[in-house]
């Protein structure tokens, strides 16, 4: 009987202590994902402000700079139209994560101007993944 107890008691303990890690919450793979779509719903509905909150502050391109222009050259965009009837596909979207910064390729967008082809780089920042940089190809 003693053993029995004992061995109940122990297997409790074991449920109790694989319950109180709790959940793991998402990977950095499916947060990244979750930005991805983010940035496509607010694409296909035209919110440019949502779009730059998918956006790091140390977003930097060559060709067009820091946060603050690529806000301005996204809203410039959608009111000339570049998004209307847009959609973005993630389907083949292949993620390569290196410590805390990511690429993501390809991420196919097209819209009624044309389609483009892009490698989205993250870096990751107070637990989420951000926008810090990509190569368009079609542009």
């Amino acid at each position: 009987m003693t053993i029995a107890k004992a061995a109940v008691s122990l297997v409790l303990v074991a449920v109790m202590c694989g319950c109180a890690t709790g959940p793991k919450g998402p990977t950095d793979e499916e947060l990244i994902l979750g930005q991805l779509a983010a940035l496509r719903d607010a694409i296909v509905a035209g919110d440019a402000e949502k779009v730059v909150a998918t956006i790091s502050e140390d977003f930097y391109h060559p060709e067009v700079g820091d946060k603050s222009v690529i806000g301005e050259l996204i809203q410039q965009g959608m009111d000339a139209g570049y998004t209307e009837d847009g959609e973005v596909d993630l389907e083949l979207v292949e993620i390569t994560i290196e410590g805390d910064t990511a690429t993501a390729y390809p991420v196919e967008a097209s819209s009624s101007a044309g389609s483009v082809t892009a490698e989205v780089t993250f870096k990751k920042e107070e637990g989420n993944w951000y926008i810090t940089g990509g190569d368009v190809e079609g542009i």
